[in-house]
């Protein structure tokens, strides 16, 4: 039954994903407030929800059992089944920290622009656990990453911890300059984007690009994301800082 469970949720993940991924440009490269801009962005927040959740059910079963999921071989050794076992619970892990990422990202992004300056709805417990659980898992992810010497695990976990504290404080600091609700809407856009496009990259990608680049070197590839995304993100916020006037 996991199995069956898992499959659909992947494959439905790939699917909305795929778009998602083409999607996330669209709205950068039209005008902001403009009814292309808005339609666009909420396709691009409601294909993410989706890959978001269904990356909950996936990764959630394989943390529970992951042999039920995959399904290896039973009459391989036990010691060989426990480590596919624990490098399913750590791939899992850390592919849930970034689902967590997504969907927080989305979240906020949403959030803010109904918020605007009046950000007592960014205090609601549905906005805060999520947060709370991310920087959670981040801090178990780090301590695995430390454990396994995954370096990957480390970089992202701390990424995931300051984006989470990031919203928080931008939800309860005392003071937001006026009009700051629009940066904060364009690095949570963008935020999803990076954990989208690193899931892709970690995942789907990493099988793709393989032949071309060799095992060690592919680290570089799911750091690409980040920066490219830190890039873009700072030229996006310099347009809808004169576009918008925040002050």
């Amino acid at each position: 039954m996991f199995h069956i469970i898992h499959q659909f949720a992947f494959y439905l993940h790939v699917l909305v994903g795929s778009m998602a991924l083409v999607a996330f440009w669209l709205p950068i490269f039209t005008k902001k407030g403009s009814s292309n801009h808005i339609q666009y962005g909420h396709f691009f927040v409601n294909a993410m929800y989706a890959v978001s959740i269904s990356g909950f059910v996936m990764t959630t079963l394989v943390l529970i059992d992951p042999l039920a999921v995959r399904q290896p071989d039973m009459n391989l050794p036990i010691e060989v089944l426990d480590k596919l076992a624990l490098e399913n619970r750590l791939f899992s892990g850390f592919l849930f920290m970034l689902s967590l990422l997504v969907f927080n990202c989305v979240q906020q992004s949403v959030g803010v622009l109904r918020a605007k300056s009046d950000r007592s709805e960014l205090k609601q417990i549905r906005y805060v656990s999520p947060l709370v659980l991310q920087v959670v898992t981040a801090v178990f992810m780090a301590w695995y990453g430390l454990e396994y010497q995954r370096v990957l695990f480390q970089v992202f976990a701390a990424l995931c911890f300051a984006n989470a504290l990031g919203s928080l404080h931008y939800a309860f600091k005392r003071q937001i300059k006026q009009r700051q609700w629009v940066i904060e809407h364009v690095g949570a856009i963008f935020g999803a984007g990076i954990g989208a496009y690193t899931a892709f990259f970690v995942f789907g990608g990493s099988r793709l690009f393989k032949m071309f680049v060799p095992g060690d070197s592919q680290l570089v590839l799911w750091v690409l994301p980040g920066v490219v995304g830190a890039i873009a993100t700072v030229w996006v916020n310099k347009r809808v800082v004169k576009q918008f006037r925040v002050n």
